[in-house]
């Protein structure tokens, strides 16, 4: 079996979705708030905010893994947040939702120790790109779409390949996978057996939260159970 956490999701999915034989090696998928189909719960600033992301980190051809975001770049941010735990505190709920637990900012010094780690530009312009209603596969413009998908936009990720059963833990306060995200998700993937709303959860507190073990481990060890390990 496998289980996931946001962008986690969408790579099992887009494999299953582009390699069905893999359904046969997965007896069952557990996705924590799933950012793949899902319709981000944006505001107004957010939306006009985004295409000017895009657009700057488009100038930047270089596709390296581990370009974007390398740690030593945000050392000064991550040793703020050391000094100052409440300061990044106070912006998590603004970024993620309000959280289930407002004493969790004594582990942001821990979690610093390994979090945020190093991603790409590529990779990042395309979770950006995933704020709309359709999961799919890289946009290399117009040009290159032809030459890799036959096509001057990007093919979705076939979904209903995505035949293992699916079950589903998604936020009440999540401002990143919403309640419109929860049903969008679960109208593409043809074998959603369980959808939970984790109450008061935000994107994060399925990593931070204080009762996760109440409210997730549990039961999805009891899913794993009635669907084999």
């Amino acid at each position: 079996s496998c289980i996931g956490h946001s962008m986690g999701n969408a790579v099992f999915m887009s494999m299953l979705a582009m390699r069905p034989e893999y359904n046969d090696k997965v007896q069952m998928f557990v996705g924590m708030t799933p950012y793949a189909v899902a319709r981000t719960v944006m505001n107004t600033r957010r939306r006009l905010f985004i295409p000017y992301v895009l657009k700057l980190l488009s100038k930047n051809k270089n596709t390296n893994p581990t370009n974007f975001y390398r740690r030593r770049k945000i050392n000064p941010l991550v040793g703020l947040c050391w000094s100052f735990p409440q300061l990044c505190a106070w912006a998590i709920p603004r970024i993620f939702g309000s959280p289930v637990d407002e004493n969790y900012w004594r582990l942001i010094p821990v979690l610093l120790g390994y979090v945020p780690s190093g991603s790409s530009n590529k990779n990042f312009v395309h979770l950006l790109a995933l704020r709309n209603a359709n999961f799919v596969q890289y946009d290399y413009g117009t040009k290159q779409n032809l030459v890799r998908y036959n096509s001057t936009s990007p093919p979705a990720y076939n979904l209903t390949n995505v035949r293992v059963p699916v079950s589903l833990y998604y936020g009440e306060t999540d401002l990143l996978v919403g309640i419109k995200g929860m049903e969008d998700q679960v109208r593409a993937l043809p074998n959603v057996v369980k959808t939970i709303i984790v109450p008061k959860y935000n994107h994060v507190d399925f990593l931070l939260g204080s009762n996760t073990r109440e409210a997730l481990y549990n039961p999805i060890i009891k899913d794993l159970d009635n669907y084999g390990s």
